[in-house]
């Protein structure tokens, strides 16, 4: 007998296989399938569904090492102008879930859950496939099972019926108990490509999107040993690092929301400063270890204006801040992301409450990064002789988030006063060989001392006491 894995369940209606015959009182309702594959595809950039095929390998990677120890586990995606293919040994899909939920458009309620999924709105995978060809193959080995499926999508789409036309089929499957090995894992082959990735793939500046947008989303699993691979070019990223001394001190908070129910979401919020780049200050989000939003400098984290907390717009002055937040839950439905996961749902209650601690944990550290754009500017007009608030920030290594402790609020050095007369600049423009002269008779070498030494020269012999 063949098996079938299920598609589609559209809230309460599931459309089955059985019944296929209609009634005269019945109303044709069912999507088409091209328009269906049309909506799935059309708001997704191609890269962004390559990466949703690698968060699949990340939940298999978690379902096989739950502890979170990802050595030795694999990615590697390749593509040419005629073909995609993504391979790993990460654990592979039991055939259970392949037949019942894996290739469904849409996650059941009752499907089993991967702890920490990344995988969480059942249309990545299938959303991928359509987005790059019209012919693909799955074949899978996993502990318990394996199983090949291939499927046309051009005659998939040319089926009959309404309702058995929408499953797919195994070409082939087993049900054998403790394999083990390196054929643990999943094989993806996509052929005869659309245009928009026949052309995009042989853009460097796609393979190089591709390989950014792999190394932020999934920075997290990368420092957890797993590898991934694009075309043979292996993926680095930059650790997530703050900087900390005895007078520079992060804030690092945690809160547990709904404690009392068996998924709570565990939140954890830190900010402080890293390196001067204008591009990467702001407030980077991650949903169960998958980053959602990178550098945000916009209303949606903040900045500009809060509820009933007000915060600046960002500036240059606030390049160097960094703020990381950690939304975990095993149950991955309730994290407050995008179906996308470009993004967070900023109308959830959990995202608004969050949202308010971010502004507050950040006001400390804006606060000193004015006090520090401040005093660099009395030291440019000449008022200060340095920045201590600069050398602060010089002498202050950076710290990985995941060794920082707990503390509640962001911890700086205060300007010291400036004591003493008041001071200015003073700026003029003498010959180059007149200068040099002048640097030889007082046995200076800069101009900052040519002026000093000049101008004392003229107080002493010219001003009366």
């Amino acid at each position: 007998m063949q098996l079938q894995a299920k598609l589609v369940n559209f809230g309460k209606i599931e459309v089955n296989n059985h019944n296929s015959t209609m009634s005269e009182n019945t109303i044709r309702a069912a999507p088409t399938k091209e328009f269906f594959i049309h909506m799935l595809t059309r708001d997704v950039l191609l890269s962004r569904a390559i990466i949703d095929l690698v968060d699949n390998s990340i939940d298999g990677a978690k379902r096989l090492r739950p502890q979170g120890d990802f050595t030795g586990l694999k990615v590697e995606i390749r593509f040419s102008d005629t073909e995609f293919s993504i391979i790993d040994n990460c654990g592979g899909i039991p055939i259970q879930i392949a037949r019942d939920y894996a290739f469904r458009f849409g996650r059941p309620r009752n499907a089993p859950s991967t702890t920490g999924s990344v995988g969480q709105f059942g249309v990545g995978m299938k959303r991928t496939f359509f987005k790059l060809g019209r012919f693909f193959k799955v074949e899978s080995v996993s502990e318990s099972s394996s199983f090949e499926m291939e499927v046309d999508v051009d005659e998939w789409l040319n089926q009959e019926g309404e309702t058995d036309s929408w499953h797919f089929e195994f070409k082939r499957y087993s049900e054998e108990p403790n394999i083990q090995g390196n054929d643990i894992g999943t094989k993806i082959l996509v052929t005869r490509l659309l245009d928009e990735p026949k052309q995009s793939f042989g853009l460097n500046g796609f393979v190089r999107s591709l390989l950014s947008g792999l190394a932020e989303s999934h920075a997290l699993v990368l420092e957890a040993g797993i590898q991934i691979s694009v075309n043979g070019v292996y993926l680095f990223h930059d650790p997530l690092e703050l900087l900390q001394s005895h007078e520079i001190k992060p804030a690092y908070k945690e809160k547990i929301f709904y404690p009392d129910e068996p998924n709570p979401i565990s939140v954890r919020i830190y900010a402080g400063i890293s390196q001067r780049v204008k591009e990467e200050g702001g407030w980077y989000i991650f949903c169960n270890g998958r980053m959602v939003i990178r550098a945000d400098q916009s209303n949606i984290t903040g900045w500009g204006e809060g509820e009933g907390v007000v915060m600046p717009k960002y500036h240059p002055d606030f390049a160097f801040f960094r703020g990381f937040v950690f939304f975990d839950c095993e149950d991955a439905s309730k994290l407050p992301w995008t179906t996308t996961k470009t993004g967070v749902d900023a109308d959830t209650w959990i995202y608004r409450t969050v949202r308010e601690e971010m502004i507050h944990t950040a006001k400390p550290v804006l606060k000193f990064l004015r006090e520090l754009a401040s005093e660099r500017a009395e030291v440019a007009a000449g008022h200060r002789s340095i920045s201590t608030l600069e050398r602060s920030i010089s002498k202050s290594p950076q710290c990985a988030i995941t060794k920082l402790q707990q503390n509640d609020t962001f911890i700086s050095p205060k300007p010291p006063t400036v004591t003493g007369p008041k001071l200015q600049r003073i700026q003029y423009s003498k010959p180059i060989d007149e200068i040099e002269k002048v640097k030889k008779h007082l046995n200076v070498t800069t101009l900052q001392d040519v002026g000093s030494r000049t101008f004392d020269y003229f107080c002493e012999s010219e001003l009366e006491e």
